[in-house]
């Protein structure tokens, strides 16, 4: 638990704070070394509303980093299942 939320507070102030070419990697990350990190969705929010301009609430949802951040969860959740049960 205490991982999780740390890894929540480097990953909000690493968006706020560093470039792209470090929080983008950085969330991916989090993604698959934090079980159950559905919050990664909503950072990419955060990204869109804070760097895009504009506040589309269709283009929120249509964001292609927040699309590819779903598909990772999705893809991953079982992988991470079947490594759980042989540890």
């Amino acid at each position: 638990m205490i991982r999780h939320i740390i890894g929540i507070i480097v990953l909000l102030v690493s968006i706020l704070v560093l470039p792209y070419w470090i929080y983008i990697p950085l969330l991916f990350a989090a993604l698959i070394f934090l079980p159950f990190f559905w919050e990664g969705i909503l950072f990419t929010f955060l990204i869109g509303t804070i760097y895009s301009g504009n506040v589309e609430t269709l283009s929120l949802f249509f964001s292609p980093l927040a699309l590819v951040v779903l598909l990772t969860l999705i893809i991953l959740l079982p992988i991470k299942e079947r490594l759980r049960l042989h540890v």
